[in-house]
């Protein structure tokens, strides 16, 4: 049975939700910017002494030597993927796990990054959707908006125009910035919120930090941005859980959201908690109680490597499968989003083998389970 259920969720399209574009090449990649994307932290000491002993990074050297024809050495293996051809590099890895469409967060390290069409072209020709990352849209446009009304009216704009510009969801990083118990503001909050728009633009116009780190700005922006979307019932991504060092856990737990999740002019808005991981389990009991709740374990997956069966496992418990997405969070270089889908096919035949041994599911439940986590909950809930 194992080789018939590889070979059935190998020939599922990959539609990568949510992942950023790698940066443009740099030719011999040295094996410390090889490591970083299996980290976020951003201390050095952590990619150049501890990485390489991680065993999702282990794991991924194994798999790429074997498709690059060499033995699973790093330095080798690095050496190796330098020799390729960039475009024909890119090509082989989208084909060898059978990747889809994938959609952009192109404001994430802008300008280090291929922009979309590019890296459309590097995939093979593959499409490539837009993500927009509201609060980074927000600093980019101090220059010409000098009120936060402005601002807003610039971003609500945007939004009206998100099909013909190519964007097919909004990204939140809320989390990063100030938190997930995101509140609808009020009459004073937005007040607040104008004098500290202000105040940022002021620096960022004079050469300081722009950076929109302030509660009530931010609140202010997640809010207005998922009114504008009602119209369009555009869904909006947020980061959840683990990432850079400078994330606050314990306020990165998704069940702070409830305010936003209950507020009934969102409901038919599609609300997407990515990574989610170490609240997995608690994304999980969202989705089951709100319909517009979507579970994703983008960058999840490819960090534990190994423990990504049992990752899945667990958020299944709760999450509908119509409910859970699959995406990589690829960045940087192009084999993390590779590894992502290699470990995300991996888990998904590992579990579906226990679901059929147990006697949980029957066999012709398998293809449409696997479909739905791969591409078929993407395709029904983003525009296309």
């Amino acid at each position: 049975m194992t080789g018939r259920l590889e070979d059935l969720i190998a020939a599922i399209p990959f539609e990568d939700h949510h992942v950023h574009a790698p940066f443009r090449e740099r030719h011999p990649l040295s094996v410390d910017k090889f490591r970083r994307p299996f980290t976020e932290s951003s201390f050095d000491g952590t990619w150049k002494r501890h990485v390489s002993s991680q065993l999702g990074y282990r794991w991924m050297l194994r798999m790429l030597a074997e498709l690059l024809g060499v033995e699973p050495d790093e330095a080798v293996v690095v050496r190796e993927r330098s020799r390729h051809d960039v475009a024909g590099y890119h090509r082989m890895l989208a084909d060898d796990v059978n990747l889809g469409a994938s959609y952009a967060d192109d404001l994430f390290a802008s300008g280090e990054c291929y922009d979309i069409s590019e890296w459309s072209q590097l995939l093979g020709g593959r499409t490539v959707h837009r993500v927009l990352r509201i609060e980074t849209f927000v600093e980019h446009g101090y220059i010409t908006c000098e009120t936060l009304d402005d601002a807003l009216q610039r971003l609500g704009a945007r939004i009206e125009t998100a099909d013909q510009d190519g964007i097919v969801s909004l990204k939140s990083i809320a989390g990063y910035r100030t938190g997930l118990c995101i509140q609808p503001p009020s009459a004073d909050q937005r007040s607040a919120a104008a004098r500290a728009y202000l105040d940022l633009r002021a620096a960022a116009l004079t050469g300081g930090s722009g950076r929109i780190a302030i509660k009530v700005l931010v609140d202010t922006l997640v809010w207005s941005a998922l009114e504008a979307s009602i119209p369009a019932s555009l869904p909006m991504q947020f980061h959840v859980a683990l990432g850079d060092d400078d994330i606050v856990m314990t306020a990165n737990d998704p069940t702070l959201m409830r305010a936003l999740f209950s507020h009934e002019p969102f409901r038919n808005l599609p609300l997407v908690l990515l990574h989610c991981y170490p609240y997995h389990r608690q994304a999980g009991y969202l989705a089951s109680i709100y319909p517009n709740v979507y579970v994703d374990l983008g960058l999840t997956i490819p960090m534990v490597g190994p423990g990504a069966a049992n990752v899945l496992k667990e958020t299944l418990e709760l999450t509908p499968v119509s409910q859970l997405l699959a995406s990589t969070d690829g960045h940087m270089t192009p084999e993390f989003q590779w590894f992502g889908v290699r470990v995300w096919r991996w888990a998904i035949e590992k579990l579906l083998e226990d679901y059929l041994s147990d006697g949980v599911i029957a066999l012709e439940n398998t293809e449409p389970i696997a479909t739905a986590m791969l591409n078929g909950n993407a395709r029904r809930i983003y525009p296309q």
